[in-house]
């Protein structure tokens, strides 16, 4: 089972420099200067997204598995909620079975800045990931169901393509964000450049996402008042 670790506090978009370790904040700073090159065809799905997004509270990630593009993308999500200052949403990841991380994931998000350690004398497949080693901690376990979550406080993203059906996928998902998996290029050479460029375009559409939820906010209150 995958763990993961999150933190509870609430991030200012003014002051997440002092937040996120330097490393992360500079990674994430040089994604938003990259916003243009997120391709149109993807800017349509994420403006609806966030669209549905400004009235609703949680994200899910969905595809066959949990273990590897769905958990780049929720700690991603995430990380942009906190990024903009979107202290009220939440991010969360399903898959139709539930299996380990695979370490390629932790290599990946620990070589731009996050903190990522096992877990002590639990699952050896376990890691805490976090922002910021001051972050207080809090664990969301790897599952194959929405179990709590109301999904009608929230949009479904299947992330799978038209090759990995996935039974969650038909039952929840309202949008469909493809991503290809890096599981062919597993133990060969290749993999670790395939985890980068996958992390790369997770980081920067998932921060493009919350950017523009956060500039729909700022649009309805201006309009409000």
């Amino acid at each position: 089972m995958f763990v993961f670790v999150w933190c509870l506090l609430a991030i200012a978009t003014n002051a997440q420099e002092n937040r996120f370790t330097s490393k992360l904040d500079k990674y994430c700073k040089q994604l938003i200067q990259s916003y243009r090159t997120v391709s149109e065809e993807r800017k349509q799905v994420l403006d609806l997204m966030a669209s549905d997004l400004v009235d609703k509270r949680y994200i899910v990630f969905t595809c066959k598995t949990n273990s590897r593009r769905t958990v780049l993308l929720q700690v991603w999500a995430q990380t942009g909620f906190y990024y903009y200052g979107l202290a009220d949403r939440n991010a969360f990841s399903i898959g139709d079975t539930v299996t380990p991380v695979y370490s390629g994931v932790a290599n990946v998000l620990s070589e731009v800045g996050f903190y990522v350690s096992r877990l002590a004398n639990a699952d050896p497949n376990g890691y805490m990931i976090s922002i910021s080693k001051d972050f207080p901690e809090s664990i969301v376990s790897s599952k194959s169901m929405v179990g709590t979550i109301d999904t009608t406080m929230g949009v479904v993203v299947n992330i799978c393509d038209e090759k990995e059906p996935s039974g969650n996928a038909a039952k929840y998902s309202t949008f469909h964000l493809p991503y290809s998996s890096p599981t062919p290029f597993e133990k060969t050479v290749r993999e670790k450049l395939k985890y980068k460029q996958l992390n790369h375009r997770i980081a920067l559409e998932m921060l493009y996402l919350s950017s523009r939820i956060r500039d729909l906010l700022k649009q309805i209150n201006q309009e409000r008042y």
